[in-house]
């Protein structure tokens, strides 16, 4: 055995042993001054009404669902957007055409930051609309993004919706 590794065996171990317990064990839900419970049920209410804006049809109402420095992907190549001044016009747009939606969510998984203070989701989503008088529905949209409570109140930091594929885009 080395010479050196002897010597140093104890050290080692030591160092090793302290190195190990400094992590913690366990889930991410640790911080006794936070309801959980209370904090999911925001994200939940939250989620739920962040694309109310489409009934308002009111920008200002979007722009309060949005941080301003979230990350928008939609189901298109060209929907990839950073910032609420890239989103912007993109949700004006849609605002000007698409009227009656309505987003059916459900499969609804929340992860909880440890702080109780951001969270990421998953759901599929059935949305139903008008869109020049002519009523349409896209089913079975993937929908993820996180949340961020933001000056006390909870913001879309990051969004991303698709539609999945019939088969896979890569075999394996």
């Amino acid at each position: 055995m080395n010479e050196f590794f002897k010597s140093n065996l104890i050290l080692i171990l030591f160092a090793t042993t302290v190195f190990a317990c400094s992590f913690e064990i366990g889930n991410d839900y640790n911080n006794d001054n936070v309801d959980y419970s209370i904090a999911e049920s925001e994200v939940k209410d939250f989620i739920a009404s962040s694309f109310n804006f489409f009934q308002t049809g009111n920008i200002e109402d979007a722009k309060s669902t949005f941080s301003n420095n979230a990350v928008l992907i939609g189901t298109d190549a060209a929907e990839f957007y950073n910032g609420w001044d890239e989103i912007e016009p993109s949700i004006i747009a849609q605002l000007a055409v698409i009227k009656n939606a309505k987003f059916d969510t459900r499969n609804l998984q929340i992860t909880l930051s440890s702080d109780g203070e951001m969270a990421s989701y998953t759901s599929v989503v059935d949305f139903s609309f008008t869109i020049g008088g002519e009523d349409g529905a896209i089913n079975n949209v993937r929908n993820s993004g996180v949340v961020k409570k933001i000056d006390g109140d909870w913001r879309m930091t990051q969004v991303h919706w698709s539609v999945g594929l019939v088969g896979q885009a890569v075999e394996y």
